[in-house]
């Protein structure tokens, strides 16, 4: 099957755009309001960007990755039927810069205003600011880069394909680069971090929470680091001495470590914090490990503005009501069907609050919760071998692609409940 890298890469990204859109449109089908939880600008009420009036905002994302998509399919079939690898070089050069000038197109036409609000998301990410509020829009944004991370290596490869670098050892292994673009999302990430924790009050728990944020995202580099370091050593010959295996055993075990810790860690803190799960019935929760209860809590851009221009206000973590941390029962919000076509107000339901959940949810039966914990765990470790350079998993057919299939599944489940939890806070 013809099923080049350039091509992978291309409909990775598209996949996610697809799932980043179905996320938008079941929580709205499922009675949250998104924009209200991200502080999206709304759009004006006539559009002149190509837009259809009334649309929702899944809506013109579904039509531009649609849009993305049929250019990206039609330049994969067309290099599938052209026969010299310089046409098939012309042909997905072409693809990538069609689709760039569709996405950058500054003329209102094409889902401008979506356009707009990803490339000015994307700005604030990498502008090493540590001063600017942090929006959860970009925090979102941010931790769908790092599932994206490894796609940013492979771009190495799709840049040597069209000559635009011309480096013999960059070209057949990215190495050292492509370990710094895998990185680059969790700095980035990492950043944020930073920036809200030097904004909380000092000594909160506010500050606690994003200071033990910021090292679950730092130790993220040194699985990235330890990994090319162990490729260098072990594949390409660094050490020819009697010491090398001995190196390589010292860097295979702190690799194992770091992964472990990475990965366990990550994971406490989807269901601790990013899911606000982990309740037991006396009122405390896994998240008080690192951040015991104040009488306040808010994330570190929100409650000063609740408008927004062109693009995200500040938005508040998602609190545990006092109120509900007292009593035993969950208030369950059933979205009566979240396929139906039009959204609808949440009706509200009382059970027994269930094991290592929270108070109040938004989502039923309850076991979507148990099934989100348990494959978030999997998908962690597994996605553990594709931050890792020297773990060959390419040798498998498409094996890396499908690696990450996994991961942007994982993510897009993620943002489910990232998103859930703060509706869920709100609730009176």
């Amino acid at each position: 099957m013809f099923f080049p890298i350039a091509f992978q890469v291309l409909f990775l990204a598209l996949l996610a755009t697809f799932g980043w859109a179905a996320n938008l449109q079941l929580l709205s089908q499922a009675g949250i309001e998104v924009r209200p939880i991200l502080q999206l600008s709304h759009p004006p009420a006539a559009h002149r960007d190509g837009e259809r009036v009334g649309d929702g905002l899944h809506q013109s994302i579904y039509r531009l990755a649609a849009i993305l998509s049929g250019i990206a399919f039609t330049g994969w079939i067309l290099c599938a039927f052209v026969s010299t690898p310089e046409a098939q070089t012309q042909v997905t050069l072409l693809t990538y810069l069609s689709i760039v000038i569709v996405a950058v197109l500054p003329q209102r036409v094409v889902c401008h205003t979506v356009r707009m609000q990803f490339i000015k998301s994307l700005v604030r990410i990498v502008k090493p600011s540590l001063s600017d509020p942090v929006y959860l829009s970009d925090v979102i944004m941010a931790d769908i880069l790092t599932s994206c991370a490894r796609m940013l290596a492979d771009m190495c490869l799709v840049a040597c394909q069209f000559g635009a670098l011309q480096v013999d050892a960059i070209c057949s292994d990215p190495g050292i680069i492509g370990a710094i673009l895998v990185a680059s999302p969790y700095v980035f990430r990492l950043r944020q971090c930073v920036n809200e924790y030097l904004r909380a009050p000092a000594g909160s728990s506010d500050a606690k929470r994003h200071f033990a944020n910021a090292v679950k995202y730092a130790s993220s580099l040194p699985v990235i680091c330890l990994s090319a370091t162990q490729k260098r050593v072990a594949v390409d010959g660094l050490l020819e001495t009697k010491s090398s295996d001995w190196a390589l055993r010292v860097v295979f075990g702190l690799w194992i470590a770091a992964v472990a810790f990475n990965s366990l860690y990550s994971f406490y803190w989807d269901i601790a914090f990013d899911w606000d799960l982990g309740h037991r019935p006396d009122g405390w929760k896994l998240s008080y490990l690192i951040a015991p209860a104040t009488a306040s809590k808010t994330h570190t851009a929100s409650s000063s503005s609740s408008s927004s221009v062109d693009g995200p206000g500040e938005s508040g973590i998602a609190l545990e009501l006092e109120q509900a941390e007292k009593t035993s029962e969950t208030h369950v919000l059933f979205p009566a069907d979240a396929f139906n076509e039009a959204p609808h107000s949440t009706g509200t339901s009382l059970c027994p609050l269930h094991w290592m959940l929270r108070p109040r949810l938004c989502f039923s039966p309850h076991t979507i919760y148990y099934f989100a914990m348990v494959t978030d765990f999997l998908l962690r470790v597994t996605w553990a071998m594709k931050l890792s350079s020297h773990i060959q998993i390419d040798v498998m057919a498409y094996g890396g692609f499908w690696l990450n299939v996994f991961e942007i599944y994982r993510r897009w489940q993620w943002t489910f409940l990232r998103i859930e939890k703060e509706a869920a806070s709100e609730q009176p």
